[in-house]
């Protein structure tokens, strides 16, 4: 008995000096000798809960119960455990039969809230958090609890009310300022977001999370280099927090800072592989070419981000209509590539088979690309004000037969409203060229290329294959193309002009080495890009330097309209492509403008979609599969201009039959896809 009383106080003593592991030690030997000390399964119990064991947690904690019914703290951790776990119907049980004991026990009540909150019935929610707050009305955690959920339903001044409410009771409670931030954040209040986000930080100058936050606005406003500089901040301090790896990867290739960017991409696919949550699915995409990861990352950011909702809604009906009723779901129905690229589907959908509606994520009331397809749609609808309950009583009302998901992970998106089905079917497509890794995301649409039969796996929808490229394009028109001259865009007249108008985070260090290299082997040519940003420029210049190769043959473009920027790419030579995540859109407007694209292909969905394009207008030999061979192209068109001229007006010949720019041909193959999926369901 002495043994098992030092056994047990040997751990204690451990415990209470932080060393949890070596005390379960102590306590488990205490254990095997005596089963019948309650006192003992409390300190089981505790201490795995604090190590994150929550299921050994949980058994230990219900045999403490057992023996003493009336122990608060045996309840509460229990409680916890469960909490943990996501069994949250469970964890509400635990803390009720608590408060019969203790009816004035106020962070039960808290917890209770907590529970409901993430079940998603916010009433009930609400109203615990109210009833702590009445046994202690000094309780601002239980405000800024209140504000969470007012949050969650875009109740947004009621939400900051609450949150001021939680910090006029303590000054110190950094969660409420970061949580303030927040909300300010969502209502594109960034200079009040980062105000607060900062005075998380002085209280709390390790506090991960106002860090990441802090990169999100930054990021969101373009400022990608000070972005970079929080997430670094973030992952010095946590190098496993959630997600803030990629984030400071992809912020580092929009500025074209590459020093740090291999040694990060290692230490990504190293905690990807050991199922750490370090990058999004959408930031994965432009940093590694492997499909099977892309799929891993997308489960556990699902599984983490956006919990299933479980709240009541009405249940689908059947479509009594003649007619097919289809929803387009996005947050981009602008000024957008993405819209570039499939308004004129909309504009072609036969009416008398489809009724077509937009659910737009987003309000752009001055936007002219808006304004334009408005009437494509038989109703165009705004939710970005309505609660995912709103949405689903919505798309029953009107009884969608399929939606189609045109953001995927990609940003402004609204993954979790499909986790409990606006649409008894529901299509992955276009936006995100990825699996969402879901069980509700029932197709993606695809071709042979993008998706080759052997990479099936790597997908959590089932693939639908379109007979041409998967990527649909307006009709070929010769632009009437004013007269443009070279040196208006500060180009040389005498040069081979070698372009990428793609996004910054696609261009890594060694897709540039490769670009390097042709300028090198092609002396009398130029390389001509797209202006993101002022450190972007300056990094580019001093990258070419290092590489031998004078900084005035790189020159930039600036972002003009979607026609300007059109027929000025009439002026270059030849699309040198990204690697891994190729051209998309803007392989579109080069093809279409005559200007020839050397691509790299690989395994995953954005390495190959280039690929599937130059198929179309039968140039799949200007697809490499090394960037060896990839420069070797390049270099073979740039120094021989007879052949680059031949190779152009076989370009042009070709579009001017291909499938890629005859929509009302592509717009039936895609609703003959949706007619068969809606008679096959």
């Amino acid at each position: 008995m002495e043994d098992i009383k030092k056994l047990i106080e040997q751990g204690f003593e451990l415990h209470r000096q932080g060393k949890v592991h070596r005390a379960l030690e102590f306590y488990l030997k205490a254990i095997s000798s005596n089963s019948k000390n309650p006192n003992l399964f409390f300190l089981i119990g505790t201490a795995y809960l604090q190590i994150k064991d929550f299921e050994n947690s949980v058994i230990y904690l219900n045999k403490c119960i057992v023996l003493d019914p009336k122990n608060i703290g045996a309840q509460n951790n229990l409680g916890g455990a469960y909490q943990n776990l996501k069994k949250y119907s469970k964890s509400i049980e635990v803390f009720k039969k608590l408060l019969t004991i203790n009816p004035k026990f106020t962070e039960a009540y808290n917890n209770i809230g907590n529970c409901y909150f993430q079940l998603n019935e916010h009433q009930d929610a609400i109203e615990n958090f109210k009833k702590s707050i009445e046994i202690d009305p000094k309780n601002f955690v239980a405000y800024s609890n209140i504000a969470n959920v007012y949050r969650e339903l875009k109740l947004f001044e009621k939400s900051i009310l609450n949150y001021k409410k939680s910090i006029e009771l303590n000054n110190k409670y950094f969660l409420a300022f970061n949580n303030l931030a927040n909300v300010y954040k969502d209502i594109s209040k960034f200079d009040e977001a980062i105000i607060n986000y900062r005075k998380a930080i002085k209280i709390n100058d390790k506090y991960v999370s106002a860090y990441e936050n802090l990169g999100n606005v930054f990021h969101e406003t373009a400022k990608f280099n000070e972005a970079a500089n929080n997430y670094k901040k973030a992952y010095d301090i946590n190098q496993d927090h959630h997600y803030v790896l990629g984030r400071l990867i992809h912020n580092k290739m929009y500025i074209c800072e590459w020093a740090e960017v291999e040694s990060y991409r290692k230490a990504l696919i190293s905690k990807l592989k050991d199922n750490k949550k370090v990058s999004t699915p959408f930031e994965l995409l432009s940093i590694i070419d492997d499909p099977e990861i892309h799929l891993l990352a997308s489960k556990m950011y699902f599984d983490e981000k956006y919990l299933t909702n479980n709240f009541e809604i009405s249940k689908m009906k059947k479509n009594k209509s003649d007619k097919i009723k289809i929803g387009y779901f996005s947050p981009d129905f602008r000024n957008h590539p993405v819209l570039h690229l499939i308004k004129d589907v909309f504009k072609h959908h036969d009416k008398s088979k489809f009724e077509v509606y937009a659910f737009s994520f987003e309000k752009y009331k001055n936007d002219e690309f808006t304004a334009e397809i408005k009437n494509f749609f038989n109703k165009f609808i705004e939710i970005k004000d309505l609660s995912d309950k709103e949405v689903y009583e919505l798309t029953r009302e009107i009884d969608i037969d399929i939606a189609i998901d045109l953001c995927g992970y990609t940003a402004f998106n609204r993954v979790k409203l499909f986790s409990n089905r606006v649409a008894p079917m529901q299509i992955n497509y276009l936006g995100y060229p990825g699996s969402i890794g879901t069980n509700f995301m029932d197709y993606i649409i695809a071709d042979q290329i993008v998706i080759p039969k052997d990479e099936i796996k790597n997908y959590s929808e089932k693939v639908v294959y379109l007979p041409n490229c998967y990527q649909p394009n307006s009709n070929y028109e010769k632009l009437k193309i004013k007269d443009l001259r070279k040196k208006d865009f500060s180009l040389p007249e005498d040069k081979v002009i070698f372009c990428n108008f793609g996004s910054n985070f696609k261009i890594n260090a060694k897709i540039f080495d490769s670009w390097m290299s042709i300028l090198e082997k092609v002396p009398n040519s130029i390389l001509w890009l797209l202006k993101s940003n002022d450190e972007s420029v300056e990094n580019l210049k001093s990258e070419a330097q290092k590489r031998n190769i004078k900084k005035e043959r790189i020159i930039f473009a600036s972002k003009i309209s979607q026609k300007e920027h059109l027929e000025r790419l009439t002026l270059a030579d030849i699309y040198l492509d990204t690697f891994p995540y190729s051209s998309h859109t803007t392989a579109s407007d080069a093809i279409r403008m005559g200007i020839p694209i050397i691509t790299l292909i690989g395994r995953s969905f954005p390495s190959r979609v280039c690929a599937s394009i130059l198929e179309q207008v039968n140039l799949s030999k200007l697809v490499a599969k090394t960037n060896e061979e990839f420069e070797e192209k390049a270099t073979y068109f740039g120094n021989n201009r007879n052949k680059l001229l031949e190779l152009k007006e076989e370009l042009v010949n070709s579009c001017q039959t291909s499938s890629l720019f005859k929509i009302e041909n592509f717009t039936k193959q895609l609703e003959t896809i949706y007619i068969n999926l809606v008679k096959k369901n």
